[in-house]
């Protein structure tokens, strides 16, 4: 789940304050979605008065020192500042330009090579058939598309799903030139009249509908042509997200909305959604549009993931979600703690939690108020039964110390566990020993790796009489293949348990019979419209599921009972109305291509085959 920055100036260079207003803005635009990607960062310039002889893209990536976003921004500006004491006219500056491409590269597949780091060019010295893109994507058939593409006679340089988009929509970029040029022969136009006719006639928004005709995923695309036409896609369905704000001076596009309204200083309401199904264009006049390219979706299933997590929560809307996902946690709590909060403190981790945290302190703050006024009503209290009762409070407090920038999460694999173990410092003093029961929120367990490496051996240091982990999210059972890092079934802690119980329960069988299940109807349609993994789930309630994932992360250090409580999926809906995409935890996915790979997931994972993510190019 990567982030995308896409910046066009609608003004001459001269008409802004500074030759680096532009450039300004995109480096903050990286910094402040910082939290979407660890793994490279890029940025590229477009330079509409290129002379000849001279580049029109200029492109600077990084892959280290982490955080390679930090280090790319500082070295473009230190560039920058040496630039200046020449006295060299600004726009011969690499990153001085007419509209910008940047992004924040958080690796699902692949290598962590330059190679793979945004934005990526197609090259041509002829300007209508260059292109640069940058996306935030995964898409389920990429290894298809990239068997297309030798279908076509080409020669792919990379085993890459970007580098199979680039040089599809490269493939179709040809088509379209070629076809304006011989109309443009047949005109007896001169072949720079030709390249004209080419940037005018250019039909962008079927060039991209064509391209991704055969596209099964989720998707934001963003890219330029190298005759000035700029363009940011996004999937039919709304997987991925995307929004952009239009003023007099600039058109910008960013993966979350929070990001240009700070950058900007305008009101969240100035900053739109790009609907699914559409495509912002931007001609080389700067003139825009909002198209339809395809058919968009009767219930777009946008990504509940992102508002759960991935996005900062720094979003009036995330915000409010967030609040809501731990609002609806505080009955389950309340009740697993038999409505006595005399001996419990609440707190939070990691940070992203911290909303959803402050929307359960406030329900449960309701809940006890509405216990005390029930509770005054059955008789008269003397004054000290009534200072008493109107004392108790929900205490909450911040016991948990993160001592670095790094999301673990979001960590390259070989990363996760050695950053997981030094990740959290712990607060003493505030837990009675042996007398105080600790719930701790958290916003989601994926593979259980943080949990079980770090925080609870961290928390059992404390050692409260009681454990409690709840997470805002309900239980992740099943991998996604539309851009966030859990596409390897075994990794997933809840699919773990579910191994567990069946094995506990001598029903082995079911494995068995799943896989067969699988493996008849590879090929078939129903392949790619039944979810057979959800039989793996089907012995076991949520609670017997939860139980198990608590014995299995629980670690040796922690001498205490440990519940986890998780979020009911039903409750998803009330708190996050718009956000209905959550194949990760019901099975339900919204593509043809998200089904066969959950399938194919399982068959690999029977095989022994668990390190290789079902979607990966052969």
């Amino acid at each position: 789940m990567c982030g995308v920055v896409w910046l066009r100036l609608l003004k001459p260079l001269d008409s802004y304050p500074s030759p680096v207003w532009g450039l300004k803005r995109v480096s903050l635009l990286l910094q402040k979605q910082r939290n979407r990607g660890q793994d490279g960062a890029g940025l590229l310039t477009y330079k509409a008065q290129a002379a000849p002889g001279s580049p029109y893209f200029f492109r600077k990536r990084l892959v280290e020192p982490s955080p390679p976003w930090k280090f790319l921004i500082e070295s473009i500006w230190k560039a920058w500042i040496e630039h200046q004491k020449k006295e060299e006219d600004p726009y011969t500056f690499p990153f001085v330009g007419e509209a910008y491409l940047a992004h924040l590269r958080y690796g699902t597949f692949g290598g962590y090579t330059i190679e793979e780091t945004h934005p990526v060019i197609r090259q041509n010295s002829w300007p209508s058939r260059s292109l640069a893109l940058a996306g935030n994507f995964n898409l389920t058939n990429a290894q298809e598309l990239f068997d297309r593409l030798i279908e076509l006679g080409q020669h792919p340089l990379y085993r890459s799903d970007t580098y199979t988009i680039l040089e599809r929509m490269g493939h179709f970029l040809d088509l379209y030139v070629e076809t304006l040029y011989q109309e443009a022969k047949a005109q007896n136009l001169s072949k720079s009249e030709a390249t004209a006719y080419i940037t005018q006639r250019f039909p962008l928004v079927e060039w991209v509908a064509r391209s991704a005709r055969r596209w099964d995923g989720g998707y934001v695309i963003a890219g330029f042509l190298g005759n000035g036409w700029g363009f940011v896609m996004r999937d039919p369905l709304g997987i991925r997200p995307a929004y952009y704000l239009a003023t007099e001076d600039v058109l910008a596009v960013a993966s979350e909305a929070a990001a240009l309204h700070n950058v900007f200083g305008v009101l969240p309401s100035q900053v739109q959604e790009l609907p699914p199904g559409h495509v912002l264009t931007v001609d080389p006049q700067g003139r825009w549009e909002v198209t339809p390219y395809t058919e968009p979706a009767s219930k777009p299933t946008r990504c509940a993931f992102e508002r759960i997590y991935f996005s900062r929560g720094n979003s009036p809307h995330i915000y409010q979600e967030r609040k809501a996902l731990g609002a609806l946690l505080a009955h389950e709590i309340a009740h697993l703690l038999d409505y006595n909060f005399d001996k419990v403190i609440f707190t939070y981790i990691p940070n992203t939690s911290q909303s959803a945290f402050w929307g359960l302190l406030k329900e449960l703050e309701n809940i006890l108020i509405l216990r005390q006024y029930k509770r005054l009503q059955t008789f008269t209290p003397d004054e000290e039964e009534l200072k008493a009762i109107l004392s108790q409070r929900i205490r909450a407090e911040y016991l948990v110390w993160k001592d670095t920038q790094s999301r673990t999460f979001i960590s390259a694999p070989e990363l996760r566990i050695e950053l997981s173990q030094y990740v959290y410092d712990v607060i003493y003093g505030v837990v009675r020993p042996g007398e105080d029961t600790l719930v701790c929120l958290d916003d989601s367990i994926v593979r259980g790796t943080t949990l079980r490496q770090t925080l609870l051996r961290t928390l059992a240091r404390l050692k409260p009489a009681h454990l409690i982990i709840a997470s805002s999210a309900p239980q992740i059972r099943y991998p996604d293949f539309y851009g966030i890092d859990m596409a390897s079934l075994g990794d997933l802690i809840a699919f773990q348990a579910a191994i567990a119980l069946l094995k506990e329960y001598h029903l082995e069988e079911v494995l068995t019979h799943t896989y067969e299940l699988c493996r008849r109807a590879e090929g078939t349609a129903d392949f790619t419209t039944t979810n057979y993994v959800k039989a793996i789930y089907a012995p076991f309630t949520e609670a017997q599921i939860a139980a198990k994932i608590a014995e299995l992360v629980k670690p040796p250090e922690l001498e205490c009972p440990l519940t986890l409580v998780f979020q009911p999926v039903e409750n998803l809906l009330k708190a996050l109305p718009n956000h209905r995409g959550d194949w990760y935890f019901t099975g339900n996915y919204p593509t043809p291509g998200g089904y066969a790979q959950v399938n194919r997931a399982f068959m690999q994972f029977y095989e022994g085959r668990v390190a290789q993510r079902a979607y990966e190019l052969r």
